[in-house]
Parts: structure tokens; sequence; C-alpha cells
């Protein structure tokens, strides 16, 4: 039941629109070499850091220091460990606890995909505590390197994008090997199944090279073909009985018909904010790392000014009431709007599929012959790692 003061960047400062929100949300700002920043401020931070662990706050903070878009952890920063210890130093006893948070993102690039926030075992820095007496290098040491092991324990760490996306699909496929429907699934089981095939890997490659190179060739060139018709697995392999097929036809098309005129208000008021913040963002930044961060400031600034200006207009053509209705009207049909075309994308996806299985019928033979290919060499692949 705490709300965690994030330790944020200092060039964050610098955008005059989201100073009221780091100051809201009580921010501490934190000097980065790579921000030509003036370092030697850090003091202060850590300072202000310890100052909230001493009141019983909570402080949130992302190790490596950086954005970036690797697949796996990067090198620590030592500053939670000396945040920890010398909180400790100057307030004994606190009994800080570090815990572990990992972020897995279901399609990172996307607007509104699914992520899962991980959270691991609490870390005791006791024994570091202990070992700052004679030892502070070494204990701050000590304890980056316990913190990194707890992340990974909370994450996916892979060797390359391409290991991280075969490893996924050979995963989800193991975990669901003949679904009567497709379906995606929770994140949080599909983490465990590659958490577990990760380790796999990593271990089979070094006794087995050949034959984790077969079967990685194998969900490679399935993966080929399911990206090339733009399908999932799960759509592969789903068998589509009559009866939930026709249910999930129904029960969709009544509520997008049921919805539709609040989305179409919706969209009307909204969508122009919706198409400019995109290509503004990308005149602003060319850093992929910074894009979502610039939508989201940006439609927080853009959407209200543009429900205000249009609520404005209905005022000054239709009344008073009118205006007043549109403008307090607008937030919530933009909402319904976003449900109704996320639920359509998700129908016509879905559709698409079902139709293309069961019209082009070597396609789906072509598919499935390889998604059983795979499921088998994953099996002795299995089957060895099972055996050491």
């Amino acid at each position: 039941p705490v709300q965690p003061q994030l330790l944020a960047k200092s060039t964050l400062w610098k955008i005059p629109i989201l100073r009221p929100f780091l100051r809201l949300a009580g921010s501490i700002p934190v000097y980065r070499p790579q921000d030509q920043a003036d370092t030697s401020r850090n003091v202060e931070t850590f300072a202000r850091a310890g100052e909230v662990l001493a009141k019983g706050g909570a402080v949130g903070l992302f190790p490596e220091g950086k954005s970036h878009s690797h697949p796996g952890l990067q090198p620590l920063r030592t500053g939670a460990a000396r945040i920890v210890l010398e909180a400790e130093r100057k307030h004994p006893g606190l009994g800080v606890r570090i815990v572990p948070v990992g972020l897995l993102f279901d399609a990172r690039e996307t607007f509104r995909s699914h992520a899962l926030v991980q959270v691991g075992e609490p870390v005791d820095p006791t024994s570091e505590i202990a070992q700052q007496e004679t030892d502070p290098t070494g204990a701050v040491r000590t304890l980056t390197a316990r913190i990194d092991e707890a992340l990974k324990e909370v994450t996916l760490n892979y060797e390359t994008w391409e290991d991280a996306r075969l490893i996924a699909r050979a995963a989800d496929l193991y975990r669901r090997r003949a679904p009567e429907l497709p379906g995606r699934g929770r994140l949080s089981e599909g983490f465990v199944y590659r958490q577990a095939f990760l380790e796999g890997y990593r271990t089979l490659r070094e006794r087995h090279p050949e034959r984790v190179a077969a079967a990685a060739e194998a969900v490679r060139e399935y993966d080929r073909l399911l990206r090339a018709f733009d399908l999932r697995d799960d759509q592969v392999a789903a068998a589509y009985p009559p009866s939930p097929v026709l249910r999930f036809v129904g029960r969709t098309l009544l509520r997008l018909l049921l919805h539709l005129p609040v989305a179409v208000v919706g969209t009307v008021l909204s969508y122009p904010v919706y198409r400019i913040v995109g290509p503004l963002v990308r005149r602003l930044t060319r850093n992929p790392d910074q894009v979502a961060t610039y939508k989201v400031l940006g439609a927080l600034f853009l959407f209200p000014l543009a429900w205000i200006a249009e609520g404005w207009l209905a005022g000054r053509y239709f009344g008073g009431w009118i205006g007043a209705a549109v403008a307090l009207s607008a937030p919530f049909t933009a909402y319904g709007a976003l449900l109704f075309h996320d639920r359509r994308a998700v129908f016509w996806h879905e559709a698409r599929a079902y139709l293309l299985l069961r019209t082009r019928r070597r396609l789906a033979a072509e598919l499935k012959a390889r998604r059983e290919e795979v499921l088998r060499q994953v099996e002795e692949l299995e089957a060895l790692y099972s055996g050491h």
C-alpha cells in the first residue's frame, strides 16, 4: 500500500508540459553522464531517496540506467545498491528490502498491446550492510550482483531478437497443442514456459548443437509462413467447432451493433487528434525508445484541447447546453470508440484467419504439417533435456 517515488532522468524536467506531473508524483531527478548532466548532483539525488526510505516510503528505479531496445537486461548501474546501503548507514535498522520487478511486453511497439508485470522475491541486503563497514566498494558490487540475479528471475533475457521470437514461438506452440478456439492465453502462463524453454535452449545448444539448430530451423520456417500470411499459431492449431464459432460471431456482431452509435460520435470527435499525434511525434523525436512517451504526453495535452474546442464550436452554433454536453461527453465517447475499434479489429483478424484457413486448403495443410514437425522436434529436445 505504498506509492513509490520514481527516479527519472533529469532531462525530463526540461519538458514544460511534463514538469507538473513529475512534481505531483514526487519524482526524483537522476543525473546521467549520457545526458551531459552534472553527475555530482546525484549526491543530492541519493540523499533524497534515502529520506524517502527513512520515512517508510518506497523508491522505484530502473537500475540499468537507460532506455534501450535490447532483448535482455543490460549491465546494472550501482545506484540502487548505493541508495540502500547509504540509507541504512545513515538510518541504522531501516530494514530496507529490494523488490525486483520484471516487464514483459506482448508487442512493445503496438498501441494498447498487453504487458506483464512480474514481481519477484525481495532481496534482503543485511549481509552487504554488515560488509560495508569494512569493504564499502565490495558491498556495493556484491549487492548489485544480487539485484541483477533477482531481476533475471523475473525477466526473459535473450541474446538476439530472433532468439526471442523463435523461443517464444516454440514455447507457445508447446503449451497450446490443440486448442478448440484460437486464443493468446495469459502472458503470465507464457512467461513460465518461455523461461523454461530459454534455459533448456542454452543448455542443449552446448550439448547437442546440431539437434538444436535443426529444431530452430523448423521453428524459423514455420514462423516465416505465419508472418507471411499474418496468422498466429493458435489460429492454425484451433479445431474451430461450429457451435462456439457461431456464438463468437453472433455475440461480437451484437456488441458492435449496440456500441456503434457511441463509437461513431467518439471517432468523429477524437479521430483528428489521434491522426495528428503520430506525425507530430515523429517530427519531434527519431529515438524509437521515446516515441511512446511523447505520444502519451501529446495525447494528454491535445485531446482535452480538442474536446473543449469542439464543445465551444457546438455551443456557438447549437446552443450552450449542446456545447457543454459535447465537451463533457467527449472523453467517454472516445473511450467507447477505442473499445469498439479494438473489438472490431479482433473480430476482423479472427474472421480473416478462419476464412483463409478454410478456403486455402493447401496452405492450411502445409502450416499444420510444419507445426507437427516443430512439435515433434521440440518434444525430442525436451526428452534430451530431461535425460540430462
